[in-house]
């Protein structure tokens, strides 16, 4: 299994997943060629069916408006003169619509074009009852002679006491030559009637059930679409000797688009893949899974050469179980705002981890690192409340990283309710921010972790060169200093020549260790317990 999942997860992989994600997918095509063109002429068919629709919505929507508009306006006498003119004036709006009518209880009594009826007429019982979507009512093929339309019959909608003539709206006469359409105006599940196209298509489509492979061995594919309110509805055809009868052309774009098909499947699985097993995907799924472990990084202290701090970094264990190291997922973490809840993880990991290993009597300096976006006492405090108990053996330090984003103001407001609290502050990474020096003279802060970049420089180098100068800067401005970065050991052996290093760190001293291999480095390099004097750094 793991190895499957190395597969799917590995990027040397790709290639190869690729290849073979194709090949199965082109397989499947290829056996299943039937289906891919059942599904594509039924999906075309759709198409095509609701965009025959589209006309009956925008006439229902219409319909709609016009009733809302008279229920609106219509506020006059009904039949009055003034009410005839603002009827009018409705009837003038661009949408179609162009004979209103006052009918209540289903007697017209005056009408837009008509006027005043000398004698009301009785429409009788409606063919769709009001109690259908939208409140509507209709009279389905009456005859309009009572309007002076001799020899016309239309659709009549009405709506309270008010009604209208709906104007007919024919099939698009674009559709595809290889589909016969039939449209009805439906009264329900079981009752319809004929409008358009050809008559009985609705009721075989009705009767045609099915997956669309079915439709290859009947010869034939259905599809019914109605609009949103179930009124009109559309039933198209298509005969595969239509399909065929339109010549070579045709079978070829048939078998152009299979084959490109067979490749969007094979790109789109591949995507899906990718995207189920990329790294960002993985780590958001198993985050609160404990799949985030500690690090501990000693801290050398230069004054008494013992090991009385360390470092913690956060690892992430993978669904393979490699380790993943920060720069791949912290990221992620930004990415998706889970910079506070990832360091509360990290934090109360850290806190099991050494009280459940550490000896007894031992005085510890543990520093975490931050996001600067997440400078807030408010926040932190509560985060390291566990490391801040009054009988805690540990001396909590919080690194901060200089950045654009944080202005000097508003971190020496955090700075000072940090330390109020009990928490010391160091700047991380100093000289590779932003406005080093003077946030060095403007910052309260408890201490300074110089840039990796400037002990692992080679010898004799700018940045080695600079390195000196960056130390006497900080030990001018009275902070503690940390230098990281510390690969050999001439590089350790003249920073403790130099007495005004406080702190060292790196690989020439100690790599980062999990939590048992880390305490064992402790009872060979730390202080013993109950002897271990308070850290003052």
């Amino acid at each position: 299994m793991n190895r499957i999942i190395g597969i799917l997860i590995a990027g040397t992989h790709a290639r190869g997943r690729r290849i073979g994600l194709w090949l199965v997918a082109f397989v499947v095509l290829m056996f299943g060629a039937t289906w891919i063109v059942a599904e594509q002429v039924s999906l075309n068919m759709r198409g095509e069916t609701q965009r025959s629709l589209t006309g009956y919505e925008r006439l229902r929507a219409n319909v709609l408006s016009t009733f809302d508009e008279m229920d609106r306006r219509l506020v006059q006498p009904a039949c009055s003169p003034a009410f005839l003119d603002e009827l009018r004036r409705i009837a003038f709006l661009p949408d179609g619509i162009n004979e209103l009518l006052y009918a209540p209880d289903g007697r017209v009594e005056c009408s837009v074009n008509s006027g005043r009826l000398d004698m009301p007429e009785d429409l009788g019982a409606p063919d769709i009852a009001a109690q259908y979507p939208f409140g509507m009512a209709f009279w389905v093929d009456i005859d309009l002679g009572f309007l002076g339309l001799d020899g016309m019959v239309g659709i009549l909608a009405q709506r309270g006491s008010l009604a209208m003539i709906v104007p007919s709206q024919p099939l698009p006469a674009t559709g595809p030559r290889w589909m016969e359409q039939e449209l009805i105006f439906r009264f329900s599940d079981e009752v319809w009637l004929h409008r358009q196209g050809e008559a009985g298509l609705y009721a075989e489509a009705l009767s045609a059930t099915g997956p669309a492979i079915a439709s290859v061995f009947r010869g034939v594919f259905y599809e019914t679409a109605c609009d949103s309110g179930g009124i009109h509805c559309v039933a198209s055809r298509s005969d595969l000797t239509q399909l065929f009868g339109l010549g070579w052309a045709t079978l070829a774009v048939i078998l152009v688009v299979a084959g490109v098909l067979a490749a969007w499947m094979a790109q789109q699985l591949n995507r899906i893949i990718e995207r189920y097993w990329s790294l960002e995907a993985r780590f958001l799924r198993r985050l609160d899974k404990g799949s985030v472990v500690c690090a501990y990084q000693p801290l050398l202290n230069l004054k008494n050469d013992l090991a009385t701090g360390c470092e913690v970094l956060a690892r992430w264990r993978d669904i393979d179980g490699t380790i993943v190291p920060p720069d791949r997922f912290l990221p992620i973490i930004e990415r998706h705002g889970l910079t506070e809840r990832f360091t509360s993880m990290v934090v109360a990991y850290a806190y099991a981890d050494l009280t459940a290993y550490l000896p007894k009597g031992v005085r510890l300096q543990v520093n975490f690192n931050i996001f600067p976006q997440d400078l807030d006492a408010g926040k932190l405090v509560p985060i390291f409340a566990p490391f801040l108990a009054k009988d805690s053996p540990f001396d909590v330090v919080v690194e901060i990283v200089e950045t654009a984003e944080i202005s000097p103001e508003t971190a020496q407001v955090e700075i000072e309710r940090l330390r109020a609290a009990g928490l010391r502050v160091y700047i991380d990474d100093f000289g590779a921010g932003y406005s080093s020096m003077h946030n060095l003279a403007a910052l309260s802060i408890d201490g300074v972790k110089l840039d990796r970049s400037f002990a692992m420089a080679p010898d004799h180098s700018v940045m080695s060169t600079m390195l000196g100068y960056a130390i006497d800067l900080v030990q001018a401005s009275g902070r503690s200093l940390v230098v990281e970065g510390v690969e050999t050991m001439d590089r350790l052996n003249a920073l403790k020549a130099t007495g005004m290093v406080d702190f060292a760190q790196g690989y020439g001293i100690s790599r980062p260790l999990f939590i048992a291999p880390f305490v064992a480095y402790l009872d060979d390099h730390g202080p013993r317990p109950l002897t271990r004097p308070r850290l003052v750094a």
